[in-house]
């Protein structure tokens, strides 16, 4: 691993971007006033669950050890009873794909927990090289990203790497959000200093383990085309441009006083 340290930059991560792309305001409030606000909620303490669950089998798999899915599965239905206690109205309650999260913790036991295994025993050619690989890149001499990149593997056959970013989403993405992702953008500049490879060597896709599917960027050259769009971004915040965003989005936010 790259360790690098860059005194003096700008430190960024995808999603600190990504909230000023989202509302200029919320980015001022959250990161520039210091207002840092914590609002739990069923996605995000499900998804994390997910996330440490895949952590551990891939870490178990990169060993070559067996994965015990017997102790996974107990700690999972464990922490899910936490959710269901904490959570009582979200977590039996139909969202916009039509499932519960009780159902989604049926579905991830069921047969997501074993796509990781399955998917090399399928493609043997591939090599965990990165599991939470921390990353931190000098972007422009005067912003550094940092961050960790959920699953990273080398295909032996071709001198490739391949990224996947674990997404508990329960439908899958459409093409616009798949056509030049920063979030790839961000992530392939990553990996070319972490493991000396040129962008053109290195894939990127989202694994969806409750749709059972994974989706590949659709872009060839995603840094091509989302450096402009960041170079945009650093350049408003320069500037303090600061508007809100007005959407249905502002419901939910955590700076709303209504929320």
């Amino acid at each position: 691993m790259l360790d690098l340290n860059y005194t003096g930059l700008d430190r960024y991560s995808y999603s600190k971007i990504s909230t000023y792309k989202q509302c200029k305001f919320k980015f001022k409030l959250k990161y520039l006033d210091k207002n840092y606000l914590y609002s739990a909620n069923i996605a995000t303490d499900f998804g994390s669950l997910v996330h440490t669950t895949e952590e551990n089998i891939a870490r178990t798999l990169q060993l070559g050890e067996p994965v015990d899915y017997i102790k996974l599965k107990n700690n999972f239905i464990i922490e899910s009873r936490k959710l269901a206690l904490k959570y009582p109205n979200e977590f039996y309650t139909r969202d916009k794909s039509g499932l519960t999260y009780q159902q989604k913790v049926y579905l991830y036991l069921e047969s997501a927990i074993y796509r990781l295994e399955a998917f090399l025993q399928k493609n043997p050619n591939l090599k965990i090289i990165g599991i939470e690989q921390h990353f931190e890149y000098n972007y422009d001499n005067i912003h550094s990203f940092n961050g960790s990149i959920d699953r990273a593997f080398l295909d032996i056959s071709k001198d490739e790497i391949l990224i996947q970013d674990i997404k508990t989403w329960s439908v899958q993405a459409q093409n616009s959000e798949l056509k030049a992702p920063l979030q790839f953008a961000v992530y392939i500049m990553a990996a070319q200093q972490l493991w000396n490879i040129p962008a053109d060597k290195i894939k990127c896709e989202y694994d969806l383990p409750l749709c059972n599917i994974t989706q590949s960027a659709l872009s060839n050259d995603i840094i091509g085309e989302c450096k402009p769009v960041l170079d945009k971004l650093f350049k408003g915040i320069h500037s303090e441009d600061f508007k809100p965003t007005i959407s249905a989005l502002c419901h939910w936010c955590e700076y709303n006083p209504l929320t």
